[in-house]
């Protein structure tokens, strides 16, 4: 946290700037002004850019990056997002494996996730046209993680 005397109100000095204008966010120098926050602020900072992107405010969003030093989104995650996207599920679940020592709540946290990525890849299958895959998806990999019986129930529907 700054003080009032941190302003120099005769000078652009940035309060938030260090002596060298690098940024150091979790041992990764990215050459921007900033102080070193704590998780919980980076997390703020995130929401909060995230929001004012969802808003509009693009170039309010990427001041603050700028200032904060911190990314939107943690690389891995967004590696993760762009193969969702591109169905690229292998990519996509080795992403998630990475992904686990970010998750915070746990295990069931990462179960669900494994299990909606897998729903959509079996979706996916069958609008494509390929029931074999999309039952093999089912039955080997759905299936085997025991989470939301009922739901995997209902997606085997669809394939009639």
């Amino acid at each position: 946290n700054f003080e009032p005397d941190d302003f120099d109100l005769h000078s652009r000095r940035n309060p938030l700037s260090t002596t060298n204008g690098e940024v150091t966010t979790n041992g990764t120098s990215i050459g921007r002004n900033s102080r070193n926050l704590s998780r919980t602020d980076q997390d703020i900072v995130r929401l909060i850019g995230q929001h004012l992107r969802g808003l509009g405010f693009n170039r309010s969003a990427e001041q603050l990056i700028a200032e904060s030093g911190c990314a939107l989104e943690h690389p891995t995650a967004a590696r993760f997002r762009v193969h969702v996207m591109a169905g690229e599920w292998d990519k996509a679940e080795e992403d998630l494996h990475e992904l686990e020592a970010l998750v915070r709540r746990g295990q069931e946290d990462i179960i669900k996730m494994k299990f909606l990525l897998l729903e959509q890849k079996y979706l996916e299958f069958l609008e494509d046209g390929a029931p074999l895959k999309a039952l093999d998806c089912l039955r080997h990999e759905l299936t085997p993680l025991k989470y939301n019986t009922e739901r995997v129930h209902v997606l085997s529907t669809y394939m009639m």
